[in-house]
Protein backbone atom coordinates (compact mmCIF):
# COMPACT_ATOMS: atom_id res chain seq x y z
CA UNK A 1 0.00 0.00 0.00
CA UNK A 2 1.10 3.33 -0.70
CA UNK A 3 2.44 5.96 1.62
CA UNK A 4 0.86 9.38 1.46
CA UNK A 5 2.72 12.03 3.18
CA UNK A 6 2.01 16.48 3.25
CA UNK A 7 5.49 18.59 3.63
CA UNK A 8 4.63 22.27 4.25
CA UNK A 9 7.59 24.37 3.07
CA UNK A 10 8.11 28.49 2.15
CA UNK A 11 8.88 28.29 -1.38
CA UNK A 12 9.40 32.28 -1.72
CA UNK A 13 10.17 35.57 0.57
CA UNK A 14 9.32 39.03 -1.01
CA UNK A 15 10.35 41.97 1.31
CA UNK A 16 8.30 45.15 -0.86
CA UNK A 17 9.52 48.64 -0.24
CA UNK A 18 7.37 49.66 2.57
CA UNK A 19 7.75 47.04 4.62
CA UNK A 20 5.39 44.02 3.42
CA UNK A 21 6.62 40.39 3.62
CA UNK A 22 5.03 38.42 0.70
CA UNK A 23 5.26 34.64 1.66
CA UNK A 24 4.39 31.94 -0.60
CA UNK A 25 4.21 28.46 1.40
CA UNK A 26 4.02 25.17 -0.90
CA UNK A 27 2.36 21.59 -0.17
CA UNK A 28 4.12 19.23 -1.31
CA UNK A 29 1.92 15.63 -1.66
CA UNK A 30 3.97 12.80 -1.81
CA UNK A 31 3.44 9.12 -2.82
CA UNK A 32 6.23 6.86 -1.68
CA UNK A 33 8.64 10.04 -1.26
CA UNK A 34 7.59 11.11 -4.49
CA UNK A 35 5.88 14.63 -4.86
CA UNK A 36 2.84 13.88 -6.97
CA UNK A 37 0.95 17.37 -6.37
CA UNK A 38 2.03 20.89 -5.16
CA UNK A 39 -0.50 23.30 -4.38
CA UNK A 40 0.63 26.91 -3.00
CA UNK A 41 -1.15 29.64 0.13
CA UNK A 42 0.59 33.01 -0.53
CA UNK A 43 -0.02 35.85 2.60
CA UNK A 44 1.25 38.64 3.29
CA UNK A 45 2.72 40.61 6.60
CA UNK A 46 2.28 43.77 6.82
CA UNK A 47 4.62 46.10 9.34
CA UNK A 48 3.20 46.08 12.84
CA UNK A 49 1.29 43.08 12.47
CA UNK A 50 1.65 39.99 14.79
CA UNK A 51 4.25 37.50 13.82
CA UNK A 52 5.42 35.13 16.77
CA UNK A 53 3.12 32.29 15.37
CA UNK A 54 4.76 32.13 12.32
CA UNK A 55 7.40 29.60 11.24
CA UNK A 56 10.93 30.79 12.84
CA UNK A 57 12.89 31.73 9.50
CA UNK A 58 9.83 34.43 8.92
CA UNK A 59 10.19 35.63 12.56
CA UNK A 60 13.57 36.63 11.76
CA UNK A 61 12.99 38.39 8.51
CA UNK A 62 10.22 40.18 10.09
CA UNK A 63 12.39 40.98 13.07
CA UNK A 64 14.96 42.44 10.71
CA UNK A 65 13.11 44.62 8.50
CA UNK A 66 9.86 45.63 10.92
CA UNK A 67 11.61 48.34 12.28
CA UNK A 68 9.74 50.96 14.48
CA UNK A 69 10.57 53.45 11.75
CA UNK A 70 9.08 51.16 9.11
CA UNK A 71 5.84 50.34 11.13
CA UNK A 72 5.56 54.21 11.47
CA UNK A 73 6.08 55.02 8.12
CA UNK A 74 3.86 51.98 6.53
CA UNK A 75 0.80 53.42 9.13
CA UNK A 76 1.09 56.73 8.10
CA UNK A 77 0.86 55.80 4.22
CA UNK A 78 -2.12 53.73 4.83
CA UNK A 79 -3.93 56.34 7.12
CA UNK A 80 -3.01 58.87 4.45
CA UNK A 81 -4.29 56.26 1.47
CA UNK A 82 -7.49 55.84 3.33
CA UNK A 83 -8.18 60.02 4.08
CA UNK A 84 -7.64 60.42 0.44
CA UNK A 85 -9.91 57.83 -0.43
CA UNK A 86 -13.38 59.18 -2.04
Amino acid sequence: MPEYTEEKVIGHRDVLPDGQIQIREDTHIKRDGVVISVTHHRYVIYPGQPYSELEESIQRICRLEHTAEVIEAFQAAQAAARDAAP
